[in-house]
């Protein structure tokens, strides 16, 4: 049996689970019986329990979701001023590894080959967790090999959050991280805002598939909306050779890749006259790009300004 207490452990352990929007309902309930794995009754009372709370933690997530609107979230944003700070020399990274000690070992290997950086800004896993209810997240900074002075990248990372709308609180300390506040949100789309009684309430509208060179990780045609679309570019490091595919209802495609000296390469592949369109593009362009595709089937590269033209080879 599982009393009151031990089902409100359930209950918080579910709703980090929930918010994190990384796990599909099966997933949460699997990983909130695997956290209280002290339980001494029978765990098919605890399973049952979790499935129980999970189906009001994701009607919780859904209902506070659809208050949200389309619009990019604080996360969003804040993945915003990240790839400012790459564009500027500054490797800086969201939930990142899990701790602090971990990011600031393994920060360095972020640095592209071949590339300079003058120092590094980010947040980490337990920071992430933090904001999910509304804590902010604190931001770890510095600089490679001793080289430069770790105030100045605070003071710099401090200016480009303001420009994205944050208001970072920092006291010039170069022994404190700068503190954001924010709450932490993700969007529960198809599979992931599925749950019994409530079934993939949201049709995807892109098929999406990226290779993030920095973190070794690659998707094939994963389903997702044009919020989901805008949160993944957003969080795609600036590392040569890292892609990202995305294609329409009706077969269209734009297709982008992060080139050496943080330069984004679009382009536009049309079977029909066996050429591709590419230019190059600001991650602004970019999303405004997937939107088109996502909203209304349709590829807007060409209205962005001149493109280059390269015939496919005959086969």
């Amino acid at each position: 049996m599982v009393d009151a207490d031990l089902k409100e452990e359930l209950r918080d352990t579910v709703r980090t689970h929930a918010a994190r929007g990384m796990s599909d309902f099966d997933g949460v309930v699997e990983a909130a019986v695997e956290y209280l794995d002290t339980f001494e009754g029978d765990e098919r009372d605890l399973e049952e329990a979790a499935r129980e709370v999970a189906v009001e933690e994701f009607a919780a997530h859904a209902e506070a979701q659809a208050a949200w609107g389309d619009g990019p979230l604080e996360p969003d944003r804040l993945r915003a001023a990240f790839r400012s700070l790459d564009e500027a020399g500054i490797i800086a990274r969201a939930d990142f590894t899990c701790c602090q000690n971990c990011g600031v070992h393994e920060i360095g290997a972020e640095v592209p080959e071949g590339a300079t950086a003058r120092g590094y800004a980010f947040c980490h896993r337990q920071d992430v967790e933090g904001a999910l209810h509304g804590g902010g997240v604190y931001l770890s900074y510095g600089v490679f090999d001793g080289k430069g002075n770790p105030a100045d990248i605070a003071a710099e990372v401090v200016d480009v959050l303001g420009r994205h709308g944050f208001a970072p609180e920092w006291n010039g300390d170069a022994g404190k991280r700068v503190f954001v506040p924010m709450t932490w949100r993700v969007r529960r789309h198809g599979r992931l805002a599925a749950y019994p009684g409530r079934q993939e309430p949201e049709a995807p509208v892109l098929k999406v598939s990226i290779q993030d060179l920095a973190r070794r990780t690659w998707q094939e045609d994963w389903p997702m909306t044009f919020a989901e679309v805008r949160a993944a570019l957003l969080d795609l490091p600036p590392a040569d050779g890292s892609f990202f595919v995305c294609v329409s209802a009706s077969d269209q495609a734009v297709q982008g890749m992060w080139q050496d000296g943080g330069r984004l390469w679009a382009e536009h592949p049309d079977p029909a006259e066996r050429v591709s369109l590419g230019r190059f593009v600001t991650v602004e362009e970019a999303i405004g790009m997937l939107r088109a595709l996502a909203e209304e089937d349709r590829v807007t590269l060409t209205e962005l300004g001149p493109v280059e033209r390269e015939a496919w080879p005959e086969s």
